[in-house]
């Protein structure tokens, strides 16, 4: 059976190897000359799968009203038009915590079969990618933040998560390098399954062993301009190198997944939502793994011999330029945890935009077309996400039940 993927991300790139490895016939198109050149390039590094609480929650709501009237807060609007009134509206909807709940164990269940499908695939591959596994340090500032923590990872414990509670002393002496801060630390949480990975390197290096060993044939530099429907089916893709077709579609187009989408009916709440990144030499001053600043909304990640920072969300439509205003108290975030750092390296910089749902889980499976699949809508968990969704999708198109129950995840629940 032949299938096209519809995007060269990482969700698009393990789909691929997923189903190249289950013998069907695979080919991915992709507008950038190489994959992960988007969402996927530069993100925090976090393999994250105990990060389980979804941005609509009922704390992040009582802080709207001052964040998004503060320009170095962790979440600012930038742009507001029609579509993402709509998604705010739904976002707001979910702010409630029997909605963030049912959200959390969700995305909690995606993310330790994550784990698990990471392991198969490290297992099957060999693949490097800058991997360590010595889990991520969260860390807070003020007694109600770290409260309000606990409780939630005593919630996760009740379904399969794992985390050990610190004191300051004990955070210090996990992650050595905040010692020197002059940053209040009241206390941390260790998100022990948790790990950390190159996530460009991992996707390319995938990529590469897909099509080397299951014959995966990736197309770069191919604009896709729209889908092509007769009946209840996908008869083709058009492109700006002429139109192809397959038996089955894969749709995994990150944030372009909904436009793409609403040009044959089907409307999916995805919305990007901004992030930003930057990267510099690390040195013996920097964390040994991955810390979360969980006020500021910031991840430390050391990646080889990189630290990476990463965190905010803005709202700017679809413009993925760098704000330097946005990256600035990120900057001088870093800079005061880890003062030891050599601030005197070259900088690299980056901003992305993250495929964001409302509710938090992605968007996987079935459509009203009954060969065309998403994989879509997985914000900033793509990264985490991926192998599980990737082997679901495999799954539902080999027609096999998935590894975990899709309650949650479908396209069903916005209908």
């Amino acid at each position: 059976m032949k299938i096209i993927i519809l995007g060269s991300g990482l969700l698009g790139v393990t789909t691929a190897y997923e189903l190249g490895k289950r013998g069907f016939d695979v080919t991915v198109l992709e507008r950038q000359p190489e994959s992960a050149r988007e969402t996927s390039f530069a993100n925090g590094g976090q393999l994250s799968y105990s990060a389980a609480e979804p941005w609509a929650t009922p704390g992040v709501l009582k802080k709207l009203p001052k964040w998004l009237v503060h320009p170095d807060s962790p979440l600012v609007v930038r742009r507001i038009d029609g579509q993402m009134i709509r998604w705010g509206l739904k976002f707001l909807r979910n702010c409630t915590h029997y909605r963030a709940r049912i959200a959390t164990v969700n995305l909690l269940r995606l993310g330790l079969y994550s784990k698990e499908r990471m392991e198969a695939i490290r297992k099957d591959t060999g693949i490097e990618f800058d991997f360590t596994g010595l889990g991520i340090l969260y860390i807070f500032g003020n007694e109600k933040d770290f409260d309000a923590a606990k409780n939630h990872y005593d919630f996760q414990a009740k379904f399969g998560g794992e985390h050990r509670v610190l004191t300051r002393e004990q955070c210090l002496s996990l992650e050595p390098s905040l010692a020197a801060t002059s940053r209040q630390i009241v206390g941390g949480v260790h998100a022990v399954p948790d790990e950390i990975g190159d996530s460009y390197i991992f996707c390319n290096a995938l990529a590469k062993i897909a099509a080397e060993r299951y014959g995966v044939k990736f197309h770069y530099g191919v604009s896709i301009q729209g889908l092509r429907t007769e009946n209840n089916s996908i008869v083709g893709v058009t492109t700006n190198q002429g139109d192809i077709s397959a038996d089955g579609y894969v749709m995994a187009m990150g944030c372009h997944s909904a436009p793409m989408l609403r040009g044959i009916g089907i409307d999916v709440p995805v919305y990007p939502m901004k992030g930003y990144s930057f990267t510099t030499t690390a040195n013996e001053f920097c964390p040994r793994s991955s810390i979360a600043d969980n006020s500021r909304k910031i991840v430390y990640t050391r990646i080889g011999n990189r630290l990476r920072v990463a965190g905010t969300a803005e709202f700017a439509g679809y413009n993925q330029n760098i704000n330097e205003r946005r990256l600035a108290p990120m900057i001088r975030a870093a800079k005061e945890l880890f003062p030891q750092a050599d601030w005197d390296q070259e900088i690299s910089k980056w901003g992305c935009i993250r495929p964001s749902t409302p509710d938090g889980p992605p968007i996987l499976g079935r459509t009203p077309f009954r060969n065309l699949f998403l994989n879509t809508g997985h914000g900033t968990l793509g990264w985490t996400q991926a192998p599980g969704s990737a082997s679901i999708v495999a799954d539902l198109m080999e027609g096999k039940t998935p590894g975990i129950m899709l309650h949650g995840f479908t396209l069903e629940r916005f209908l």
